[in-house]
């Protein structure tokens, strides 16, 4: 039996939805969205509910035909001929080369296992430029640096994964070596250029079971560059510090809101101790953090950053464990254009002085938003 239908989310518009097919296989439908004009992050399907997309300023139905266990059953065969095995133990998610489009889909149940729901991401089938991301120079110049740590710090879908592609892929151009990534799952696949890319995927099918071991094996392949995909846990944190101290330039992310939350949590996850902030200021060479807003118009997203180049002043507040007096040298060196160093309010600063983004989503992503009158302040 039908529910009666209490949604309130709006449906494209025809002119929105341009040549959009009502019809055809739920792939066909996806492939379309994929190909499309139409600006969304995400596509959210639910069972018994049309396809939804992500937004930047909104959730909207692209049109009111619902989506039947069928169609979606179908779509996990094509995405995982296991499916109903592995969606029993728990959501999961696969990364696919789907025809022309590279996506991520995190396939679950809910309602007691009665319906069956996905979330899909597309991502480039190459790393994007690193130049056309909206990065400052001094952030860009991080794919320079030959050995040490940074990490890429921000809340979950923010760009990392995509400015972490271009990194990598700018290395990939200018220099020779091994780049090994550790990741879940592997989402842009980088191409071999100068370098040899190795990409291992991390989970029960995949090349490793845990960041972790991946960590642990990738010092004994001869690395020049190792992406950690995420630092999860005391282990990995430990394992991306010893690294990192071993020769390799080593990239890692973090989920923080701000850098020196980032920094916090990271001398946290390593057990808080004297000799470890010291280790971790002596090889720590930069922190990114960034945040996606919403533009005016509601139909892009802008990439706002912070960053941190390392000097011995910036040591030796992590050394002592002064994460307080991070915020306030930030904001100290962003003064100095040829410091490498900007905080997260100066940029927001000129994406509302461009009139590309609104105060109220600027002040939603400031890392600072104590000092964030300041960056709308006349004066």
């Amino acid at each position: 039996m039908d529910q009666p239908n209490y949604s309130q989310i709006e449906t494209l518009s025809t002119a929105e939805s341009g040549d959009f097919p009502s019809t055809g296989t739920l792939v066909e439908q996806i492939l379309s969205l994929l190909s499309s004009n139409i600006g969304f992050s995400d596509i959210i399907i639910h069972q018994n509910s049309p396809i939804m997309l992500r937004q930047p300023k909104r959730l909207v139905a692209v049109s009111d035909i619902p989506v039947t266990a069928q169609e979606l059953e179908e779509f996990f065969e094509v995405i995982e001929p296991n499916w109903e095995e592995r969606i029993m133990e728990r959501a999961f998610d696969r990364a696919k080369d789907l025809y022309s489009a590279r996506i991520r889909v995190n396939c679950f149940t809910f309602q007691g296992r009665k319906r069956l729901g996905c979330v899909i991401r597309r991502f480039p089938t190459e790393p994007l430029p690193l130049a056309s991301l909206g990065l400052r120079q001094s952030t860009q110049d991080f794919a320079k640096i030959s050995s040490g740590l940074v990490l890429i710090i921000g809340d979950t879908c923010q760009g990392k994964s995509t400015t972490i592609a271009s990194l990598l892929d700018q290395i990939n151009k200018t220099r020779a070596g091994h780049i090994i990534t550790i990741e879940d799952p592997v989402e842009t696949l980088i191409p071999q250029r100068k370098a040899i890319v190795t990409q291992r995927e991390v989970g029960a099918d995949g090349d490793v079971a845990s960041f972790y071991l991946g960590a642990l094996d990738a010092l004994r392949e001869r690395p020049d560059v190792i992406l950690i995909g995420e630092i999860r846990d005391a282990q990995t944190a430990q394992e991306a510090l010893a690294l990192s101290e071993a020769g390799p330039l080593v990239l890692a992310t973090l989920h923080a809101r701000s850098t020196e939350l980032g920094i916090q949590k990271m001398l946290r996850l390593l057990g808080n101790t004297e000799a470890q902030a010291q280790t971790l200021a002596s090889t720590l060479r930069g922190v990114i953090c960034q945040a996606l807003l919403p533009s005016r118009q509601g139909d892009a997203y802008h990439l706002a950053s912070e960053c941190l180049t390392m000097t011995p002043e910036f040591s030796a507040l992590i050394t002592a464990g002064n994460f307080a007096g991070l915020r306030t040298l930030l904001d100290q060196e962003t003064l100095d254009p040829s410091s490498g160093t900007h905080s997260m309010n100066d940029e927001l600063k000129r994406l509302i002085k461009q009139r590309k983004v609104s105060v109220d989503d600027a002040r939603r992503a400031s890392t600072d938003p104590l000092n964030f009158a300041d960056v709308i302040s006349p004066n």
